[in-house]
């Protein structure tokens, strides 16, 4: 019976006239130099990552940047792709094609902005790309929480709150 209206078009539908999703924005604001926050992002993301919450092999795993990708790295050495550098300029940004988790689906594109504040640096999570119709929807739902992984990073470079 499952075919029985095959011709009408699901809420699922993945064709180009479903409606795209919007990129998802975050900042958060750290109290050190651009250049400073630029390195505890990418040289010690294995210090500040929640492996125990958003991770591919759980805790005692670890995240880095290596050879133009982002990785995780199980206690045995198995590693396992989050995504690929697509651009990245020192200490400005970095743009991700980013599938963590979401390997079936095209990748999405992530994006980490670095800007002087005055006071710190003003960091900024741009997380877009979506695929369309139900794929897309699953990537955005699985992505939204930015927030909170940030905050993680803002602590660990001496954020208050």
């Amino acid at each position: 019976m499952d075919g029985l209206f095959s011709h009408a078009a699901s809420s699922g539908d993945d064709s180009e006239e479903s409606v795209p999703l919007p990129e998802l924005i975050h900042s958060i604001s750290v109290p050190v130099p651009v250049d400073q926050a630029f390195e505890g992002f990418t040289d010690y993301i294995h210090l500040w990552w929640p492996v125990n919450v958003y991770s591919h092999y759980g805790p005692g795993s670890h995240v880095s940047f290596s050879q133009g990708q982002l990785l995780e790295e199980s206690e045995e050495g198995q590693q396992h792709l989050w995504g690929s550098i697509v651009d990245l300029e020192v200490p400005e940004h970095i743009v991700l094609d980013f599938s963590l988790g979401m390997e079936n689906f095209a990748p999405t594109r992530l994006a980490f902005e670095f800007a002087d504040s005055g006071t710190g640096t003003a960091v900024t999570v741009r997380h877009g790309g979506w695929a369309r119709g139900s794929a897309g929807e699953a990537q955005y739902e699985r992505y939204v929480r930015w927030p909170e992984v940030i905050a993680y990073y803002a602590r660990f470079m001496g954020a208050q709150g």
